[in-house]
């Protein structure tokens, strides 16, 4: 049995699909299987490389992020679990270093990798748990007025230089490798169509006992397209702003977090 299922929720990606695939493909040990949940049932099939064992699911609405992957989950019968965005390019190594590190640590629920924006900077996807200031320097115009504000920087984790193994409280969910034992017959919670799913799943990580943690040697680009931030009135900044509140009532506001 192939030790990780590489899980792909893929809606109106194409090409950035297939550029994620060719780089999966080119990925070195551990070997995988891929699932790709296709929330977007009529887009054109895609060139997939011929040494990926690929599995395709459609559905026929969209189901949001965490229930896409939840449906994956339901498909793999492995001790992992990676998550990968169609905007993400991983480098050859990066699934190996994150696998091996779980390997040596059991009590490691979940590990990210360190995430690039395509012109190589660092793209700050490791987070402190949202307290009311970092939420509303992120999702007000205040975060634009006041872009080095401490809470801000304290969010981002701007002052790390992400150079070392770190525990921390949460990532983006972009790039991801779970632990099975950690989440059971589903990773996200199904409340959370899209955004703030991977915070709760980090939240819940850490509540059980278990780690997450960045490893700086693994590495990925990640085309970020923050959807959310490009209009106060978009479709993605209501749905992020409605999944915080689900979150807030879920964790009784802030309780628990900075």
């Amino acid at each position: 049995m192939n030790p990780v299922g590489v899980i792909i929720v893929d809606y109106q990606s194409d090409p950035l699909l297939e550029r994620a695939l060719n780089a999966l493909s080119s990925t070195k040990p551990p070997h995988f299987n891929v699932v790709i949940v296709e929330n977007d049932p009529k887009r054109p099939r895609i060139n997939i490389p011929d040494n990926l064992n690929v599995e395709f699911l459609h559905s026929e609405d969209n189901l949001g992020f965490g229930r896409a992957v939840n449906l994956a989950r339901r498909h793999l019968q492995t001790p992992y679990f990676f998550l990968l965005n169609p905007d993400v390019v991983l480098l050859p190594e990066t699934l190996s270093i994150l696998f091996n590190y779980m390997e040596k640590h059991a009590d490691v629920g979940i590990a990210v990798p360190k995430l690039l924006e395509s012109d190589g900077a660092l793209q700050h996807s490791s987070r402190t748990f949202y307290g009311f200031s970092s939420i509303l320097f992120r999702r007000t115009f205040l975060g634009k007025l006041f872009p080095n504000h401490p809470a801000l920087r304290r969010h981002l984790m701007v002052d790390w230089d992400h150079q070392s193994i770190r525990e921390i409280d949460w990532a983006l969910a972009a790039c991801m490798l779970i632990r099975e034992k950690a989440v059971g017959e589903e990773i996200f919670d199904p409340r959370f169509f899209l955004y703030f799913e991977d915070v709760d799943l980090c939240l819940r990580m850490k509540k059980e006992g278990w780690k997450v943690i960045y490893h700086p040697e693994a590495v990925a680009k990640h085309e970020h397209r923050q959807k959310s931030r490009q209009s106060p009135f978009s479709r993605a900044n209501y749905q992020h702003f409605i999944n915080w509140m689900k979150f807030m009532v879920k964790h009784k506001g802030i309780s628990g977090m900075r």
